[in-house]
């Protein structure tokens, strides 16, 4: 049985909720910035190897935005620029000891991450 990766941004969801009355807060809220972004990079990453692309082992997550960028329809192309929001902001998530992270960053990068979960549905990912 193959992981549901959505089930990594219904994860964060329950991360930004869960927030609200812990010593974790930011915790919480940087953990939920990176599962908003590895659900949708890894379904989005999936869907290209169902078409039979070779994924490289090496620059893979720029890799899938790239392709993305370089496929026909305009939904493929808001697909490959939501990846490269999320993938910079789970990068300031993951690795900024000094970054801002706050229940409005969190959200929005969820929210983010729910359109572009969207965006995949039509075009079959889902």
């Amino acid at each position: 049985m193959s992981f549901d990766w959505e089930s990594y941004i219904h994860l964060g969801d329950e991360l930004v909720s869960y927030q609200q009355e812990s010593d974790l807060q930011e915790a919480y809220l940087r953990s939920a910035m990176s599962c908003c972004y590895y659900g949708i990079f890894c379904i989005a990453r999936n869907h290209l190897i169902a078409r039979n692309l070779p994924i490289p082992r090496i620059d893979t997550h720029k890799f899938v935005r790239e392709r993305y960028q370089g496929l026909p329809r305009n939904v493929e192309k808001k697909i490959a620029k939501n990846l490269r929001r999320l993938w910079n902001e789970r990068k300031v998530a993951d690795y900024e000891n000094q970054a801002d992270i706050d229940i409005q960053r969190a959200k929005a990068a969820l929210d983010l991450s729910k359109r572009t979960l969207e965006q995949l549905r039509k075009i079959g990912a889902l």
